[in-house]
């Protein structure tokens, strides 16, 4: 069987795009009401992506308003021309605009560092059973998760369970500590 990023990278976004609406609307309510569920908040900063639609990508709406409702510090990211990321602070009056990849973007200019940051929610295509993930392949949320603090958090959120293992995973590949499917939560550090 070929496990390989790129194999799981295709095979992944494939399986996702064939979601019909009230599948993702179903897969969506059941993973924000696991992740209410994980023992984080009483962590102050989080940052988390903002979802796109167009990727079909885990919503994270619920779990932005759910934040902003125990007034907690909330983050996002904005590429940089220069192709990294900045992580800046977002409200509920920030206004989003669409970046020249088609995602949405704040017009928040308060940077938040990396080191800051107690909880991450994490995109991705497809994580395996260690914690190893497979995202789009730029690399942007492993040289941001270096960044961070040892303590902080990594939380993967997936539509699908996890594959039994990830070939070519390397140094540069940071594991999550924790995924969240509509069937389950992983916990990487006791698992």
């Amino acid at each position: 069987m070929n496990s390989n990023k790129k194999f799981y990278r295709i095979k992944f976004q494939a399986l996702r795009i064939n979601l019909l609406k009230n599948e993702i609307d179903n897969l969506n309510d059941k993973i924000f009401s696991l992740v209410k569920k994980i023992p984080i908040w009483e962590k102050e900063t989080f940052h988390l992506f903002i979802s796109s639609e167009e990727k079909r990508e885990v919503e994270t709406k619920k779990i932005l308003y759910y934040l902003y409702s125990l007034n907690k510090i909330v983050t996002t990211s904005k590429i940089l021309p220069d192709k990294n990321l900045v992580h800046v602070l977002i409200t509920k009056h920030t206004r989003f605009v669409e970046n020249r990849f088609k995602i949405l973007e704040p017009d928040s200019t308060q940077e938040i560092l990396p080191a800051e940051i107690d909880v991450v929610f994490i995109p991705l295509l497809c994580f395996d059973k260690k914690g190893n993930r497979v995202g789009y392949g730029g690399g942007y949320y492993d040289k941001f998760l270096k960044k961070t603090k040892s303590s902080c958090l990594k939380i993967g959120l997936s539509f699908f369970e996890p594959v039994d293992f990830i070939e070519g995973i390397n140094m540069n590949d940071i594991q999550l500590d924790m995924c969240v499917t509509p069937e389950k939560l992983y916990n990487f550090t006791t698992d």
